[in-house]
């Protein structure tokens, strides 16, 4: 009989607990944490703008030269008024780049030049574009003016909110790579944002799903798991962020959230190294997830979807003023599904709720409250059977099992998670330079679960004869997290600066018992299960781990800009601290570690006028490692560097993003084999990934978008020891890393009238040839899968029916069967099968 295996995730990111030096801190922090906000709400009328008039104060505009109209919409936004304009007055004209402190006036003036127009104000923060000398006239003026036919520009929506939604499938701006509100042409590293009108086009019900059309990013089973999504970004396992604050993760990885895309905005992947401003990380990047947010904008919205597997969803989604100022805003989102899967006997249940509340007592400052509650029960285990790779990957000498077999106990295997988070963000602008904000949350995530799985009795691992074995492994986790940041903005002579300055810290608590892996006494005929052979009994624990994990971070950016050169330049200085108390049969460890990390970025771009902006950057990472040396020594922590250089493409005012990027990947510090005692490891082993990203989304013409990617991966284990078993990774390609990746979605808004209001959208994504395991034992085909789409917008035919609008999504349309992952002789997945949904929508 072969040793019973446990399928275990990837590795986990780690991360640690703050030493008793940093008590003190910790302290002043949370002191902060609790004052802050009310501190500045009860100062916010006192301080303003200085002067006591919106109009007359001067604030910080930093608008690039472009088309006039584009330029004009986004002072709009930015100064909070409305600009009315008859668009014949603008057409073809072009705008002067303002970047400094200015009132409404003379940012007009600076914007306008030469072009013979003026703005006068008419009503309160309302100003109307006539021809004439270049100014801005008051209101007493306003009534001799000539009157011409004007269009309104709503100034709040033109200019792109990077917290809020984008327009169509093209992002510009974000916070996720800077922490600052930047434009995504100007980050010189590379990021990916999938908008809210992509989520809805593509009919994602997950965010594994979401990042199917981005290159540099595998889902490791398929996107099968109801438990979580398990990504790969750059090769490794991406730090998972909710508005810019860590999620949890525990101990051994099962108590980390599945958030609920329905509740987001957009979904954003920082690619490479990220330490500078998140600390603690793996080197390939982070998945950064915006949820939805309180608007003055009246949002109502309720959602029916029913498809495959007797999928039923209800959802729904209200937003606006919660009185006739907009000083108090809302937002809430709720869902509930009941689902059967591919797979036999295994289902879900889920429930999500996701309440916020704006308060904006002046201009200069806003706090937003933000809740969410998820409930989600799986019998079945919540996720693909477990199974061997004959009969799946090998089918040569074993048929091939039927998708939706099933392995495991129905009346036993269960999953269950329950999550909730509660937090704010905090924001208040002290003067033209100054804005200080703190966001915070607390979080507890917890999820028990309970299978049977497979092992192989002999070395041939029959499928008609299998072993299985029951067991159980709950993990609850408890995450604090608060990130202070201090941001300055200013010029001194033609240099201008935003510098931003933060202190975060974050505190985990883990749980994590797993049982005794208890043999069933009857082989199993995976082809012709019988059931019922197990007494349901829950093994005892076998192994308690109790985990503490701090860190406390410092960071420093700079982001200087001199003509058309842009320089990002940081620091920061993490101190991470992780107890774990490991209790088994024969042994009760504590080990305590403690480490300090200085990490970085430097890049530097150039931005040309028509759009393309090329650029360099080197970034570095750190992430402690778990565990002691055969001389008990505790493990330093694992580095990463990534050099990077590309091109980004994205013309003012225009729909169209181009990236392409080459790096170079590398992580130090890898556990590898002792030589001398390999039931221990060393820290020699090194990791290195080299790629090329191209990914591309735009309007080809008015109703027709575009999304294409392509990403090339060598992936190369370059220094590693033997196995107990003699086996040596060395020159191995990492597990779940295909060499190629390609994706394109094209989608098509009718515009011919008698067509009005129908939409469709296809597309196909191909996942080249990878391994299941850093042996390169279990190779998985590459496969071709294509996706389409079919929406109707009936209030275009009939204003009648404004509002209600459906669609019908399918997944793997071919339904191709393929085998996702093999991470050894009884631990493959099948990949997601065809998948249809007809979605109803209405809103008023």
């Amino acid at each position: 009989m072969q040793r019973l295996s446990r399928q275990h995730p990837p590795a986990a990111p780690t991360a640690p607990a703050i030493s008793s030096m940093h008590r003190a801190v910790r302290g002043a922090l949370l002191s902060i944490a609790l004052a802050t906000p009310f501190q500045y709400a009860l100062a916010a009328d006192a301080i303003g703008t200085g002067t006591g008039s919106s109009t007359q104060a001067r604030r910080h505009f930093d608008i690039a030269a472009g088309p006039l109209g584009d330029a004009l919409n986004r002072f709009a936004s930015a100064a909070g008024i409305t600009v009315q304009m008859d668009a014949r007055l603008v057409d073809g004209r072009r705008s002067n780049s303002i970047n400094g402190n200015y009132t409404i006036a003379e940012g007009f003036a600076a914007l306008l030049g030469n072009a013979g127009l003026r703005a006068i104000e008419g009503a309160p923060n309302t100003y109307v574009l006539q021809p004439g000398a270049t100014t801005a006239i008051g209101a007493g003026a306003a009534a001799a003016a000539q009157t011409l036919p004007v269009i309104s520009v709503n100034a709040a929506g033109e200019r792109e909110n990077p917290l809020g939604p984008a327009n169509g499938y093209v992002a510009t701006r974000s916070r996720t790579g800077t922490k600052t509100d930047t434009l995504l042409k100007e980050t010189p590293q590379s990021v990916s944002v999938v908008t809210r009108e992509q989520l809805d086009a593509q009919g994602v019900e997950s965010i594994a799903e979401s990042l199917r059309y981005t290159p540099g990013v595998v889902t490791q089973y398929g996107n099968t798991d109801l438990r979580y999504d398990w990504l790969t970004v750059r090769g490794f396992v991406p730090g998972r962020y909710l508005d810019g604050l860590r999620l949890p993760f525990g101990s051994r990885g099962y108590s980390q959230p599945r958030i609920e895309p329905y509740g987001l905005e957009r979904v954003e992947v920082l690619k490479g190294p990220t330490s500078l401003l998140y600390g603690q990380g793996t080197p390939g990047g982070l998945v950064n997830m915006v949820s939805k947010r309180p608007t003055t904008d009246t949002v109502r919205e309720v959602e029916l979807q029913y498809g495959s597997h007797n999928r039923k969803q209800l959802a729904l989604d209200l937003g606006g003023k919660l009185d006739e100022t907009g000083e108090l805003s809302y937002r809430l989102v709720g869902l509930t599904r009941r689902s059967d899967t591919a797979y036999d006997y295994v289902n879900e249940e889920k429930t999500y709720i996701a309440p916020s509340i704006t308060w904006r007592p002046n201009t200069d400052t806003h706090l937003t409250l933000m809740a969410q509650y998820q409930k989600l029960s799986s019998q079945g285990g919540g996720g693909a059977p477990v199974l061997p790779a004959n009969g799946t990957l090998y089918t040569s000498v074993y048929k091939a099992l039927p998708l939706g077999t099933f392995a495991g106990e129905p009346n036993f295997d269960h999953y269950s998670n329950e999550q909730y988070f509660l937090g704010y963000e905090f924001e208040h602008r002290l003067n033209d330079t100054w804005t200080l904000r703190q966001n915070l949350r607390y979080g507890e995530t917890m999820s028990d679960t309970k299978r049977v799985q497979l092992f192989c009795l002999t070395t041939t691992c029959n499928p008609t004869s299998m072993g299985r074995y029951a067991w159980a492994f709950p993990e609850k986790s408890k995450l604090f997290t608060v990130d202070n940041q201090a941001q300055a903005t200013f010029s001194t002579g033609p240099v201008k600066q935003t510098v931003l300055m933060g202190v975060d810290y974050s505190s985990e608590r883990s749980v994590y018992d797993e049982s005794a892996l208890s043999p069933l006494a009857t082989a199993f005929n995976v082809y012709a299960p019988v059931y019922g052979t197990y007494n349901g009994a829950i093994p005892a624990v076998a192994t308690h781990i109790e985990q503490n994990r701090e860190q406390l971070g410092a960071y420093l950016q700079d982001q200087i800009k001199l003509d058309r050169w842009t320089l990002v330049a940081g620091g920061r200085y993490d101190w991470a601290d992780t107890t774990t108390r490991t209790v088994t049969s024969t042994a009760n460890n504590n080990v305590k570690q403690s480490d300090g990390a200085f990490t970085g970025r430097l890049g530097l771009l150039y931005s040309f006028d028509n759009g393309i902006t090329p650029y360099v950057s080197y970034s570095t990472s750190f992430q402690p490692a778990v565990g002691t040396s055969r001389t008990l020594q505790p493990f330093q922590p694992t580095k990463g560097k990534q050099y990077e250089t590309g091109i980004k493409y994205q013309p003012d005012g225009s729909s169209t993003m181009v990236t392409l990027s080459a790096y170079e990947l590398t992580q130090q510090n890898v556990t590898t084999p002792d030589p001398i005692n390999t039931n221990f490891s060393v820290q020699t082993g090194e990791v290195r990934m080299r790629g090329i990203e191209l990914e591309g989304k735009f309007k080809l013409q008015k109703g027709l978008d575009l999304i294409a990617s392509y990403g090339y991966t060598d992936s190369k284990i370059t220094k590693a020891n033997a196995s107990g078993a003699g086996v040596n990774t060395t020159g191995n390609r990492l597990a779940f890393v295909p060499r190629n990746q390609a994706s394109a979605w094209l989608d098509y808004t009718v515009q011919n009238e008698a067509l009005a209001g129908l939409g469709m959208g296809v597309g196909a994504r191909h996942i080249g040839e990878n391994y299941g395991d850093n042996a390169n034992v279990y190779h998985m085909p590459g496969v071709t899968l294509f996706d389409a789409a079919l929406r109707f917008d009936f209030g275009k035919v009939n204003p009648q029916l404004k509002g209600l609008r459906m669609a019908l999504n399918a997944s793997n349309i071919l339904n191709k069967t393929y085998v996702a992952a093999c991470l050894s002789s009884a631990g493959c997945y099948y990949g997601d099968g065809r998948n249809v949904y007809l979605t109803l929508k209405y809103g008023w």
